[in-house]
């Protein structure tokens, strides 16, 4: 069992890169593979490099020995590279390869990024709440008591709930704790991981982006296998991991099996229901013309356009949405306070 974590995606292009350098140079692939395993940062790729080096050292071939480890590479990667392999074919199978994981990787940092700013922006937005309804209400509230003043019924309330927040604000945190815990249990559940990938292309928020990340992948995957040689059906077949959806993984399956029985392709993809239009209409094209392999790159490099620019209007909406909701509440409890004590000032003037 290898220790530490895995390799992520740019890790992994890196990889592909360097095996892609190996095969230029014309340097025997065992020495290759031995010259990544010292370079190599990450310990799980690293320990494993050097397992398939002795491996090799043995009289196994690359692909016999990288099988070895589908924790490090996927089910794609090793196919692609036994077919590169086989077909002699491997350097440029890596260069393929070093494409799809930066392309994942770009995507994975940007959904990150986009998820992780307003996911901030709300906690503090929360401990701002928090902090002037816990402490800086009771402030007011005493100095209104002591002047003498009369707090309306909607002030009373705010003071009310500022009060049962102070008092059991420990019970509020350890709830919030136990929920979150909970749900991150439940999502890890096979139920749970088929409800957040459902989620993830039914809400609104999500749907248009992930739909097109979802398209962007399959035509990418799809695309570095006809490359390679792979029959369509293989391809489809071998492409079902990659969409990395457990609530759609029965409609990809199926439409393999109507490949397997000869329907025409794009009644296939229509049936399906996840694509957009574009994507469908360029596969018909691609397939009708022999260029399918040609459309399905162009497309993912469409889709790929459209997920960047989905994702800079999503989190440019957000922040100034944000801004308001926080503005409208502070302003609220503010006019709360303000109010009571503009009366007494004018009942003393």
């Amino acid at each position: 069992m290898l220790g530490g974590k895995g390799p992520d995606y740019s890790e992994l292009a890196v990889f592909c890169r360097m095996m892609s350098v190996v095969f230029i140079s014309h340097m025997p692939l065992i020495e290759g593979v031995k010259l990544i395993s010292e370079q190599t940062g990450n310990k799980p790729l690293r320990m494993a490099l050097s397992e398939i080096y002795q491996s090799m050292e043995k009289g196994h071939t690359f692909s016999q020995s990288i099988c070895m480890y589908p924790h490090i590479f996927n089910s794609y990667a090793l196919n692609m590279i036994a077919v590169g392999e086989t077909g002699g074919a491997l350097d440029d199978i890596f260069g393929r390869l070093s494409v799809y994981y930066d392309k994942e990787d770009n995507i994975k940092r940007k959904l990150k990024s986009a998820i992780s700013y307003p996911l901030v922006l709300t906690v503090f937005m929360a401990a701002i709440i928090v902090l002037l309804i816990v402490k800086i209400l009771p402030m007011f509230e005493s100095t209104l008591e002591s002047m003498g003043g009369v707090t309306p019924i909607s002030e009373s309330v705010i003071f009310k709930a500022a009060h049962f927040l102070a008092r059991y604000s420990l019970l509020f945190v350890c709830l919030a704790a136990i929920v979150f815990i909970i749900t991150a249990v439940y999502l890890r559940t096979k139920s749970g991981g088929m409800f957040k990938d459902k989620l993830k292309i039914s809400a609104p928020i999500f749907k248009y982006v992930n739909i097109r990340i979802i398209t962007s992948r399959y035509a990418r995957g799809l695309s570095i296998l006809l490359k390679s040689g792979i029959q369509l059906v293989n391809a489809m077949q071998e492409i079902v991991s990659m969409v990395n959806n457990s609530y759609l993984e029965k409609r990809f399956n199926n439409a393999v099996t109507r490949v397997k029985n000869g329907d025409e392709l794009d009644d296939i993809l229509i049936d399906m229901g996840i694509f957009p239009p574009l994507f469908i209409r360029l596969v018909i094209i691609g397939h009708s013309t022999g260029y399918l392999d040609e459309m399905l790159e162009k497309s993912a490099d469409i889709f790929d356009e459209e997920v960047d620019h989905a994702i800079e209007r999503i989190t440019l909406s957000v922040e100034p949405a944000l801004i308001i909701i926080l503005s409208i509440v502070i302003g609220v409890i503010l006019i709360s306070v303000i109010l009571p004590m503009i009366d007494i000032m004018n009942a003393i003037g």
